[in-house]
């Protein structure tokens, strides 16, 4: 007999509270992680206390590491690069780079999807991305009530949610509450049931009380008994199979009891695994998630706070004024709390009195271990001061803390370089096939041209004006100079440029059907060290300036792109075009009449 639905997610959820084995010492849990994790990165202990005199003080070194990591290792949708895969059409790729820009990736905020793929990967070690309706979804860790914790890519994975009436009822578009995907109740139905509270996962079952209604909901995907999806389109599809990969939407109520009762919202097959998974590092055996950026530092977190713990109790202790005397009636005889300021206290006879001594001698002792765990932590991280922006010790040479600074960004490139991959695969999956889907329907839209772009629409757009007026000359029996072709062409670009950098671009309808798309993730063009970079690029200046008939020279031309290569600059960047020569272009435009000519008599 098959478990029901609701027994399946309920013993999975329950199950996802125990700890597995990774090795014989080692017992881990994905939900404890996830939560130490997000307890430590906003300051917060494990067993936190919101009562003052029980507080402890919380020296958070992870948040200016991780925002370090956010930004090291960040990749704009600016760096992705759609192109034309085809030697004839690769002109479009032009086309299409600037839809992407422009259109796609305004519409769909893509921006924002790179960056919570980006920073869930650093903080947890991994980030979860689903295929939606269009683009692909980012699935926050935080929300997984369940999944296989030695792989999470393999088994069952459940969601568990809470949403307003408003939020459910948006469900309704994609058939959430219809009976013709295997509903067992309907959305007026399930809000009709719901109360005005929440019980988020991380509150241990405390209700947070609500001024609106909120529904729980528990969204599953994997590969599960094929009975689930009975009483569905699918269930003739599905007769033969025992086990078949589905998506399954069900939510829970209190009925008159106090019990949960289970409806289902929808029921699905998939045909494909939805899920990809960005990792931070290499996988760790046995453990859903590799190491993660706060993971790394739970000790430095921990030790560092472990002795700020005890400098606090230090300092209490020290800032007490405590009084001792050989005078066994004095207490009894002055109230030493309300005394006044320069007041005369009475001793008996060879009594004397005194102040113990508080001082917290042992406080420097802590402040190096202090020390000695951020240094570490930032070690852990690759978090160098130079990288940290702090201020360099007196004496250091530029170029030393420049070169720590580029070896510090060792460790950062090579996890964005991961990172750029996981995109590329992406967008190959998903993105691509969607942009392409869009585009075959024609598009017009106002774009802003850089000035290499505008360089670009300039000479392709000259170039065939000045072979149109050519032509006509030609196929007239006019002669043409190349002084008017230079003027015509000078002309023709004053006027493209007088019209300024802001186009309307248009792409016709099946312009691009025979087009092969792909994309490239550009993180060579940010692994450059931009004062590096600067510092070549004024060597070149220079040595150009000084002698510009270098580049007549070919040995000289020779040497001179070696240096631009070894100096991280792309010699095309700096070759030079020449002018077809006058009497050549005079013989062409002569064999060109010549040809004409010969067309335009008639036949006899």
């Amino acid at each position: 007999m098959t478990e029901s639905i609701y027994d399946f997610i309920k013993q999975s959820e329950k199950s996802f509270q125990w700890a597995i084995p990774v090795d014989k010492n080692w017992n881990w849990s994905m939900k404890d992680q996830i939560r130490q994790s997000i307890l430590f990165k906003h300051g917060k202990f494990w067993n936190a206390t919101n009562e003052w005199e029980n507080k402890m003080p919380f020296r958070n070194i992870a948040l200016p590491i991780l925002n370090l990591q956010y930004r090291a290792e960040d990749i704009d949708v600016k760096d992705v690069l759609l192109y034309v895969d085809d030697p004839d059409l690769h002109h479009l790729s032009f086309l299409v780079k600037k839809y992407h820009d422009e259109v796609f990736v305004k519409e769909h905020d893509l921006d924002t999807l790179f960056d919570e793929i980006k920073e869930e990967k650093i903080d947890f070690g991994a980030a979860l991305v689903r295929k939606g309706e269009e683009i692909p979804v980012f699935e926050s860790l935080e929300t997984i009530c369940f999944c296989d914790q030695t792989n999470m890519a393999t088994g069952p994975i459940g969601f568990r949610m809470e949403f307003s009436p408003e939020e459910l009822y948006e469900k309704e578009k994609i058939g959430w509450g219809d009976t013709k995907y295997g509903a067992t109740a309907t959305i007026d139905q399930l809000v009709a049931y719901a109360s005005a509270y929440k019980i988020p996962d991380t509150t241990g079952g405390q209700r947070i009380k609500t001024p609106s209604k909120y529904i729980e909901v528990y969204r599953v995907h994997g590969v599960l008994p094929a009975p689930y999806l009975k009483d569905t389109k699918y269930e003739k599809e599905i007769k033969d199979e025992r086990y078949v990969r589905q998506i399954l939407v069900c939510a829970y109520y209190k009925n008159q009891e106090g019990k949960d009762v289970g409806v289902v919202l929808y029921r699905a097959r998939e045909y494909e695994n939805p899920f990809m998974i960005a990792y931070r590092g290499k996988k760790l055996k046995n453990r859903a998630l590799p190491y993660g950026g706060m993971e790394e530092l739970f000790d430095p977190i921990i030790w560092t706070n472990y002795s700020d713990i005890q400098k606090k109790q230090m300092l209490d202790a020290a800032s007490k004024i405590i009084l001792k005397t050989t005078d066994a009636t004095f207490a009894n005889r002055n109230k030493v709390g309300d005394m006044d300021n320069l007041e005369i206290a009475v001793l008996e006879d060879g009594k004397d009195i005194g102040q113990v001594d508080t001082y917290p001698r042992n406080m420097r002792v802590f402040d190096e271990w202090i020390n000695e765990w951020q240094a570490m932590a930032q070690d852990i991280a690759s978090a160098h001061d130079p990288l940290m922006g702090k201020e360099a010790p007196s004496g250091t040479p530029f170029r030393a803390q420049e070169r720590q600074v580029i070896e510090g960004k060792g460790t950062h490139e090579y996890r964005r370089g991961k990172y750029a991959k996981f995109i590329e695969e992406m967008y190959n999956k998903w993105i691509i096939p969607l942009i392409v889907k869009k585009i075959m329907n024609g598009s017009r839209f106002l774009s802003e041209l850089s000035a290499d772009e505008m360089e670009f629409v300039a000479d392709k757009t000259v170039r065939g004006q000045v072979n149109k007026m050519v032509t006509e000359k030609i196929l007239n029996g006019e002669l043409i100079t190349q002084e008017e072709i230079e003027q015509y062409k000078q002309t023709a670009r004053d006027e493209f440029v007088a019209g300024g950098n802001k186009r309307f671009i248009e792409i016709l309808k099946g312009e691009l059907k025979s087009a092969h798309l792909k994309v490239k993730v550009n993180v060579a063009g940010k692994q450059k060290n931009l004062a590096s970079t600067v510092d070549s690029l004024t060597n070149v200046f220079r040595q150009i300036f000084a002698s510009p008939g270098i580049l007549n020279d070919p040995r000289a031309v020779k040497i001179f792109n070696k240096i631009l290569e070894y100096s991280g600059l792309d010699p095309v960047d700096f070759a030079t075009t020449g002018t077809v020569p006058t009497q050549q272009l005079q013989q062409m435009q002569a064999q060109q009449f010549k040809q004409a000519a010969i067309a335009a008599q008639p036949t006899e």
